[in-house]
């Protein structure tokens, strides 16, 4: 079984990302709770279920969420992604998430570096298993959706196509995931 143990700590990840009318008399708090609201809203017909099956708690599918949500540009890849994500949790695998890096770090441009990756923030999912402390993103209704009924397959691998599709090239075993990051940089023209 997988295994969620973080509890939250502040509300990131529980804003949810929504268009709010606010007006001179709004205060921030009442933004707060609007955003917080829209959240049970938006989640209240998501079956949790399944998540709560394989011990991980509703933070942890919420912080599975967040990183579905920066990683992912073609909806249709969310629950595939979800399962590469549950698979190597469960294997023990680091998750290897570009994005929780680029939190880690404070930057979301640009190509990460050897010093991003040696950070030694425990949202650096490249050098510590298991999932962040907490989101890293305020993700909407889909990608909690398909991190809380992720597809079931046997996937451990992704990469960004970088052929202008927003796709990303997804494998069950190491040898050809090399191969796709290999067809990943030669589309980037590197």
């Amino acid at each position: 079984a997988l295994s969620g143990t973080n509890t939250p700590t502040s509300l990131e990840g529980f804003l949810f990302p929504a268009t709010y009318d606010i007006y001179d008399d709004t205060t921030v708090a009442d933004l707060v709770d609007m955003q917080v609201e829209a959240f049970a809203a938006n989640t209240a017909g998501i079956n949790f279920r399944p998540a709560a099956a394989k011990n991980l708690t509703k933070f942890d599918v919420v912080t599975i969420a967040s990183m579905i949500e920066r990683e992912v540009a073609v909806p249709a890849e969310r629950p595939k992604v979800a399962s590469v994500i549950y698979n190597r949790l469960r294997q023990g695998m680091s998750l290897g998430i570009d994005a929780t890096v680029h939190y880690a770090v404070g930057d979301w441009e640009g190509e990460l570096t050897k010093t991003d990756l040696a950070s030694d923030s425990p949202y650096n999912t490249r050098k510590f298993t298991g999932l962040p402390p907490g989101p890293i993103a305020s993700p909407g209704r889909e990608s909690i959706r398909a991190a809380a009924l992720p597809d079931q397959t046997n996937l451990l691998y992704y990469v960004a196509r970088n052929d202008g599709t927003g796709q990303h090239y997804f494998s069950e075993d190491a040898a050809t995931f090399e191969r796709d990051v290999q067809r990943s940089r030669a589309n980037a023209g590197g």
